[in-house]
C-alpha cells in the first residue's frame, strides 16, 4: 500500500497530465467535424497497418502448415492429371483437333465464403481478366466447391455446394449408378443423393465421384461417400445420405475449371435441356 501511495505521489502529476490530454483529445475529436475526419482517417491507416503486419506475422509462423498443405494438394493434383489430362494454360485460343486437352484449371483464392445460410455463396480473386466466365465449375483439391454465377473484371462470385440451387451429377464409383447430389441445409459436411433407382447395388462406404455428364466438371472427381440410405415404401428411388469429401468451411485455395468444349456440348444439348432442368 505504501509503495502505491509513493508511486502516485511521485508520478501523480504525470498521470493527471496524460488523463487531461486524453480528455482534451476526445473533446476536440467529438465536437470538431474536421478533426474527427482526420482522426478516423489516421486511425484507419494505423489499424490497417497493424492488421497487415499481424497477418504477415501469422502467415510467417504458419508457413510450415501452408507448405504441407500445398504439398498435399500438389500430390492430389498429380493424381488428378488422368482426369484433366492437361493443367497448363494453352498458348492459343482454340483447341486443336488433334489435341486431347479438354480442361484447364485456373488457380484462385477464396476471399469471401459462407456456410451457415440456406443459400451460400463464395467470392474468388479472379475474373474475366483471367478468362473466368459464368457457368464454370470450381473445385478444391479434395472435391467440388460450386459454380460461378457472376463475373467482374477482377472477381468472380459463385454458389457453393451448400446452396439450394446447386445440384451436381455424381456417380457411384464402384458400379457407375448415377444420381443428383444436393444440400438440404443443416450440417455443411453432409449432403443428399437422390434419383438413384432402387435396383442399384449400394452399400455404406461407396465412393461418389462426378459423373462427367455436364460441361462443368470432368468425370472422376471424388465428392463424398455414402454413410446411410433408405427406401420409402412405394418409391422407386433411394434416399441416400452422403458425407462430403471436402470441408467448405476451410476453403482457401481453389481451381476454376474451364471446359474447352463446353459451348459445343451445351449448344448440342440445348433443345433437350429445354424440356427439363439439367444438373451440374
Amino acid at each position: 500500500m505504501q509503495s502505491i501511495l509513493y508511486f502516485l505521489f511521485r508520478y501523480g502529476y504525470v498521470l493527471l497530465f496524460v488523463f487531461l490530454q486524453i480528455v482534451s483529445l476526445n473533446l476536440v475529436v467529438r465536437f470538431n467535424p474536421h478533426q474527427n475526419v482526420i482522426f478516423l482517417r489516421s486511425s484507419s491507416q494505423v489499424s490497417g497497418w497493424l492488421l497487415d503486419h499481424y497477418n504477415a506475422t501469422v502467415q510467417f509462423f504458419n508457413l510450415s502448415q501452408v507448405a504441407e498443405k500445398l504439398a498435399e494438394e500438389n500430390a492430389e493434383l498429380r493424381a488428378m492429371t488422368s482426369t484433366f489430362q492437361e493443367l497448363n494454360r494453352p498458348t492459343t485460343g482454340y483447341l486443336d483437333s488433334n489435341s486431347t486437352q479438354k480442361y484447364i484449371l485456373m488457380a484462385a483464392k477464396v476471399i469471401n465464403n459462407s456456410i451457415s445460410n440456406l443459400d451460400n455463396y463464395f467470392t474468388l480473386d479472379v475474373g474475366s481478366r483471367e478468362g473466368v466466365e459464368k457457368g464454370m465449375g470450381v473445385v478444391q483439391s479434395e472435391g467440388v466447391m460450386g459454380v460461378i454465377i457472376d463475373v467482374s473484371e477482377q472477381y468472380a462470385r459463385g454458389i457453393s455446394l451448400l446452396h439450394r440451387d446447386a445440384k451436381i451429377s455424381v456417380a457411384i464409383e464402384r458400379n457407375h449408378f448415377f444420381g443428383t447430389l444436393s444440400w438440404p441445409g443443416g450440417n455443411p459436411k453432409f449432403a443428399k443423393l437422390t434419383d438413384v433407382p432402387k435396383h442399384a447395388d449400394i452399400v455404406e462406404g461407396d465412393v461418389l465421384i462426378t459423373s462427367g455428364f455436364s460441361a462443368l466438371f470432368p468425370h472422376g472427381i471424388r465428392v463424398g461417400e455414402i454413410v446411410g440410405y433408405s427406401l420409402q415404401e412405394g418409391s422407386n428411388f433411394y434416399d441416400i445420405d452422403v458425407k462430403l469429401t471436402n470441408d467448405l468451411s476451410t476453403a482457401h485455395y481453389v481451381y476454376v475449371v474451364k471446359n474447352l468444349t463446353a459451348k459445343e456440348q451445351q449448344e448440342l444439348e440445348q433443345p433437350t435441356s429445354q424440356h427439363g432442368k439439367s444438373n451440374h
